[in-house]
């Protein structure tokens, strides 16, 4: 196991609208608030869902339909200057089957969303390959 210890910096609470990009638009807070490494959390609503399953390749899902978030989350890290946001979601349709996976660009709001983003100051996150 590895770790890397921190204090936690801003928290951030983002309402998105309906057209919005999830990871997109959590990309682009990132980097207006010039937050290096963090942690992330949403719920809401997706009128499409954009995602893939790792194994044995991915093969990315795209459902368009009403959507509903029951689980989302992920991490803000940095390569460079590059923000690096990743992330798992997991939806219900309206027959209250989940579907879920790694979170893809193109995963668009549908009522809304609400984002809690959690900086971390003072991780060294190269001992832990994140």
């Amino acid at each position: 196991m590895k770790y890397a210890e921190g204090k936690v910096g801003k928290v951030l609470l983002v309402k998105l609208e309906k057209g919005d990009d999830l990871l997109l638009s959590i990309k682009k807070v990132a980097e207006e608030n010039s937050i290096k490494v963090g942690s992330w959390y949403a719920i809401g609503t997706l009128s499409t869902a954009n995602f893939y399953f790792y194994r044995p390749k991915p093969s990315p899902i795209l459902l368009e339909e009403p959507l509903e978030i029951v689980a989302c989350s992920g991490s803000i890290s940095s390569r460079g200057n590059e923000t690096i946001v990743h992330g798992h979601i997991d939806v219900t349709d309206d027959k209250y089957e989940s579907h879920g996976g790694h979170l893809l660009e193109g995963s668009f709001v549908d009522a809304m969303a609400f984002i809690t983003i959690l900086e971390v100051i003072g991780a060294n996150l190269s001992s832990i390959d994140l």
